[in-house]
């Protein structure tokens, strides 16, 4: 049983540069057998990046190092519950046999739940990231702190395991 290596699929909206050498430093692991799901190529292919309002594309190998797939985005990109909506991340975690899955898509989007629900008819433990470093929500709008206070908790229950920033490294 020692030997045995843990097969992880990490979910993740697109590529990011910080992510990308922790996965370089996770797939040589004896342990881990580890592979990356993009849902969207933004910055590995060059394309206007609307968070920086530019075109973005890096001048160097971002994805070598480890084991990716990118998988089609039918959605429109955008911020909206439909703008990632990957229907092939149902197909990939449920034709594979992953012991856990780590989504890094954010709840707000179509491909997290897709994660979740296949994770769940699969019996997958179900990892997920938040920035969050608290429950009070940002904005003050009364409606906003009801609806976080009551759905909050349920989401975070849907994880075998929340992955959180600790507070002493936001600023």
């Amino acid at each position: 049983m020692a030997d045995r290596r843990y097969r992880l699929l990490s979910a993740a909206t697109h590529f990011v540069q910080y992510a990308s050498a922790n996965y370089r430093g996770m797939a040589p692991h004896p342990r881990f057998d580890l592979k990356v799901a993009y849902c969207s190529l933004l910055a590995v292919e060059s394309g206007l990046n609307p968070e920086f309002g530019t075109t973005v594309q890096w001048d160097v190998p971002l994805l070598d190092g480890y084991d990716w797939v990118s998988v089609p985005n039918c959605g429109d990109g955008g911020g909206s519950f439909w703008g990632l909506w990957n229907p092939g991340l149902w197909k990939l975690v449920r034709s594979n046999t992953f012991d856990a899955l780590i989504c890094q898509t954010g709840y707000r989007c179509t491909s997290f739940w897709l994660c979740y629900f296949a994770a769940r008819t699969r019996s997958i433990p179900f990892f997920f990231g938040t920035d969050a470093s608290g429950l009070k929500p940002r904005e003050s709008r009364p409606w906003n702190r009801r609806v976080k206070r009551l759905f909050w908790p349920r989401l975070f229950r849907l994880a075998s395991q929340v992955i959180v920033v600790p507070c002493s490294a936001v600023r």
